[in-house]
């Protein structure tokens, strides 16, 4: 490797903020080069304006089996390479709208109440543990991961005690260390449980996500059965992943600056929604994505990146943009700036965004609300990131009240 060449991803140097790196590449205004785990040094590129060029120019690609595509690891082409959100034209939008009518905002309100029932639920739980244990609760076991993982689950029709069998896959998904045999097995074990369900609602069709697909798109040609199922699995993984470590480090954010919290209290009608996208913009916690190759060479940044080269985008630099966001490293729920890409930008963007938001928009005041004394039960220090992770998050939040 190059002495002068910087491993992707970069090392944070501090949890709350963007790696060093990153933030260089953006005061430079130019995309730099930086290795990666096979030795290839693709692109990063990192200024708000430039981001949103690269995601939007039909001459980069998001295959992930193309050869200049820059994996994340030794197996993504192999476990992804079948998911049409890693895909790119014929082999992406026509899928992509068949699901889009029950993401949109409309059709997600539906589901507010049934979330905010949810979220009481969650935090019931806590309670009892709290009195049951006389000792701490890990609020990412506890609240972050119940929350969406019921939700998605409900929405898509599969029964919650099959849920640590998702979480687990989703888990191991996203961790760039985890042994890619171990990867591999996790997801055959979700693919044979969706599968199960995907059989058993052909015979008894239920109305749900899963039930729809299966019976709607099979005869007709537009999904095969296989594809049914890898697209449950896309759903169900995809629905609670983020979502739980965005709610772990907003909570974990609204304890460490209590004038935060106290504003969002002060009137969570008003402050629930741009608490929300605050912590979106501030964390935007998918560290290592998008990423993407140039089909044809393209200039950005006054950089020439030549066809076959792989870039990574930094969703992190560009949502902290001087240039777009006032102050930007100040977190602050009261700002009305509504540019922040945290679920990315052009075709490729999050389809769940719209769950994601009613499910923290939920959630941040209800918690603080029920539980106003809520604190660390363990000295700052000790928490632990997940930085080996696609998506950023922690690995436990240790919390008392």
């Amino acid at each position: 490797m190059s002495q002068q060449t910087t491993p992707l991803p970069a090392p944070r140097a501090c949890p709350y903020a963007p790696p060093a790196f990153y933030t260089e590449t953006r005061e430079s205004g130019r995309p730099q080069r930086g290795e990666i785990w096979d030795g290839s040094t693709p692109w990063l590129v990192a200024t708000h304006a430039q981001v949103q060029q690269v995601l939007m120019d039909p001459r980069v690609g998001a295959d992930v089996t193309d050869p200049g595509f820059p994996n994340t690891d030794a197996g993504q082409a192999a476990t992804q390479g079948q998911i049409f959100f890693r895909k790119d034209g014929a082999e992406h939008l026509p899928i992509r709208r068949i699901l889009n009518p029950d993401f949109t905002a409309k059709r997600v309100e539906r589901w507010r109440p049934r979330i905010e029932e949810l979220v009481d639920e969650a935090i019931d739980a806590m309670i009892a543990e709290h009195e049951r244990t006389g000792g701490p609760v890990d609020l990412v076991t506890a609240f972050c991961l119940p929350i969406p993982t019921t939700a998605i689950c409900e929405l898509l029709g599969v029964d919650l005690v099959d849920s640590p069998i998702v979480t687990r896959a989703a888990h191991l998904a996203t961790d760039m260390h985890a042994d890619p045999d171990e990867q591999i097995a996790a997801m055959r074990e979700l693919g044979a449980v969706l599968t199960r369900y995907a059989e058993d609602k052909r015979r008894e069709p239920d109305g749900r996500l899963l039930s729809r697909l299966v019976n709607d798109h099979i005869d007709n040609g537009d999904l095969t059965f296989e594809q049914v199922v890898r697209l449950g699995g896309l759903v169900i993984g995809a629905g609670h992943e983020t979502t739980a470590n965005m709610l772990s480090l907003g909570v974990l954010a609204l304890i460490r600056e209590p004038e935060q919290r106290d504003q969002l209290l002060s009137d969570p009608l008003a402050y629930a929604a741009t608490c929300a996208e605050e912590m979106l913009r501030y964390w935007s916690i998918v560290q290592t994505e998008p990423r993407r190759f140039a089909r044809e060479d393209i200039e950005v940044g006054g950089e020439t990146i030549p066809a076959g080269d792989g870039i990574i985008i930094s969703l992190a630099a560009a949502n902290r943009d001087p240039a777009v966001f006032a102050d930007p490293d100040k977190l602050d729920i009261t700002r009305t700036e509504r540019r922040h890409m945290a679920f990315g930008h052009g075709v490729h963007q999050c389809l769940g965004q719209n769950l994601a938001r009613v499910e923290m928009q939920a959630a941040f005041p209800r918690l603080f609300q029920r539980l106003p004394g809520l604190r660390l039960a363990v000295p700052e220090e000790e928490l632990r990131f997940r930085d080996t992770h696609i998506v950023y998050g922690l690995h436990a939040l240790p919390v008392t009240w």
